[in-house]
């Protein structure tokens, strides 16, 4: 497929949008009358809670109505050009590429934005369509109650990445500058902000701390590496020249496989789908590791074998009875 063409700011359909009515025309291709019935309503939202570890974690995902709300706007912030910091949200770049930038033996350090998502509130939001892309106020404020849920960015939206990202981004280009100024190499993917170079010390860290806090954002897992450690940036390990999987993930990887032909037929085609996915991505740090996408697909043909046999199985048993 080829890439999506990008084009600057000022060339999105949402930048000077002026009218209420004509949004909702012309960018939705809806009647105002829903935008207002939907904007700032909770109930447009399927809420539930995952475990992660030992934390819970609540989501809020758009029920249709809304997603395709959702869905339209993230077609359009995508479109915008990012910055080269920005590794996540934008085509041909991912947390392996932003592991990949950190490659070297020179000190690294990093932190993340504490409860990102809900820390984007809604007078945030408010303000990227009003000051950044310059709506009008009543459209800014619309935009805003589509897009927020209980005040801030959904955690389960299809735009939240990119409309977070575009809230925060003054947060982020402040970062930029600042590592730009000590020589260091910047970049983020989604909250997670990652700094290398000769000058990536503690003291750095201190100052990226404060410019964080400057913008009322709270931070957690701060942590510095020397040159000659070992380090993980964003789930890979980083070692000098070259990236690698995890042990613990290469195991999990191993387990996952041996476990394979447990459960009924839809479970164990499930586990093969989801662990091809797997090795696929983790190949894509190593390569070494394709070696088993050889098994996992002659796994995988088995089990379509063994289902079409049991759906003709079926449908015999099926005629039969009909008879």
């Amino acid at each position: 497929m080829k890439p999506r063409k990008t084009y600057s700011l000022d060339q999105c359909p949402l930048y000077k949008m002026r009218g209420r009515k004509r949004l909702a025309q012309e960018v939705f291709n809806v009647e105002l009358s829903l935008l207002e019935r939907i904007a700032g309503n909770s109930a447009n939202y399927r809420v539930f809670t995952i475990q992660q570890g030992d934390k819970t974690r609540q989501v809020e995902v758009p029920k249709p109505i809304l997603e395709r709300i959702h869905r339209r706007l993230f077609v359009l912030l995508e479109r915008i050009e990012k910055p080269d910091y920005l590794q996540s949200g934008v085509k041909g770049r991912s947390y392996i590429a932003n592991a990949r930038l950190h490659v070297g033996p020179v000190p690294l350090v990093k932190l993340d934005v504490k409860k990102f998502y809900p820390s984007v509130d809604a007078a945030r939001v408010y303000r990227f369509f009003l000051e950044v892309m310059q709506c009008s106020p009543d459209v800014a404020g619309l935009l805003a109650k589509l897009t927020t849920y209980d005040g801030h960015v959904p955690t389960g939206s299809s735009v939240s990445q990119l409309l977070a990202f575009f809230a925060a981004k003054p947060m982020f280009d402040e970062l930029d500058n600042l590592a730009a100024k000590h020589g260091l190499r910047f970049s983020c993917y989604v909250d997670d902000m990652t700094f290398s170079g000769a000058r990536a010390t503690p003291a750095f860290l201190w100052a990226a701390k404060q410019v964080v806090h400057s913008h009322r954002f709270s931070y957690h897992k701060d942590c510095c590496y020397t040159a000659e450690q070992q380090k993980l940036v964003t789930g890979v390990l980083v070692d000098n020249d070259h990236i690698a999987i995890l042990p613990s993930r290469e195991h999990e990887l191993w387990r996952q496989t041996h476990d394979l032909g447990t459960g009924c037929l839809e479970q164990r085609t499930a586990a093969v789908n989801s662990l091809i996915g797997s090795v696929v991505a983790a190949g894509q740090i190593e390569a070494r590791l394709l070696v088993r996408l050889k098994r996992l697909r002659v796994i995988k043909s088995a089990l379509q074998q063994e289902a079409q046999i049991a759906a003709e199985y079926s449908n015999a048993i099926e005629a039969a009875n009909a008879s």
